[in-house]
């Protein structure tokens, strides 16, 4: 899971730095202390996220974010993700 204040953070901070290069971005989240997934989804800048279906007893709580853009620095925003984990 991540930690979800350091991760808004962080993604705060890309979105900063390589917005003009970032396209799209998203993402369904395991965030620490949170029953539902998170969905997020950015555009340049612009960045927002909603709660998305419980997860399940049963199933692993995992997390997958897709990022598309021009030259964008792939060891740093991994990691940076990986800084934001629990």
């Amino acid at each position: 899971d991540f930690n979800g204040p350091r991760l808004q953070d962080f993604m705060a901070a890309i979105a900063r730095v390589y917005g003009a290069d970032l396209l799209r971005y998203k993402g369904v989240l395991a965030i620490a202390d949170v029953p539902d997934r998170v969905i997020l989804q950015g555009v340049h800048e612009l960045m927002g996220s909603s709660a998305g279906s419980p997860w399940s007893l049963v199933e692993e709580r995992c997390s997958l974010m897709v990022f598309i853009g021009r030259d964008l620095p792939r060891e740093i925003i991994e990691q940076g993700l990986k800084q934001c984990l629990c």
